[in-house]
């Protein structure tokens, strides 16, 4: 059986799509030195759960993201085999969000990463631990 998968970019991606009207348009900086990635956003209304506090899963978004991002600059085509987020404090909609991801480990067939959500304030707003299963 031929488990492996084509991955291709058509730039409809909800996250980093250029060619998705309703996507996040999230661009990254990559530090091949540091082996990690950065992106900032600003949620609007319009990802919001309650009223002024930004969804959870957007939260979750942003930050899976950056990390199949990170592994995919550094050469690797995979994606999101298990998410792990914990959620510290709230993030206010209209209010900046800085995603950094890193590696932690690269084994055979899985790499393991974390990220952590920041407001602009440099208070913790999530963390997430992630496996990517390479293809």
């Amino acid at each position: 059986m031929n488990n492996s998968i084509h991955l291709e970019d058509d730039s409809m991606c909800y996250a980093c799509g250029k060619k998705n009207e309703k996507g996040l348009h999230l661009t990254f900086a990559f530090s091949e030195k540091d082996k990690s990635v950065e992106t900032k956003f600003v949620p609007s209304e319009a990802h919001q759960g309650w009223k002024g506090i930004v969804h959870g899963g957007i939260i979750a978004t942003l930050m899976d993201e950056a990390m199949a991002k990170l592994v995919h600059f550094m050469g690797y085509h995979a994606v999101t085999a298990s998410l792990d987020v914990r959620y510290k404090s709230v993030a206010k909609t209209l209010e900046a969000l800085t995603v950094r991801a890193e590696v932690s480990k690269v084994a055979k067939r899985l790499i393991y990463t974390k990220a952590i959500a920041s407001a602009g304030d440099g208070k913790v707003v999530a963390e997430a631990h992630a496996k990517l299963m390479v293809y």
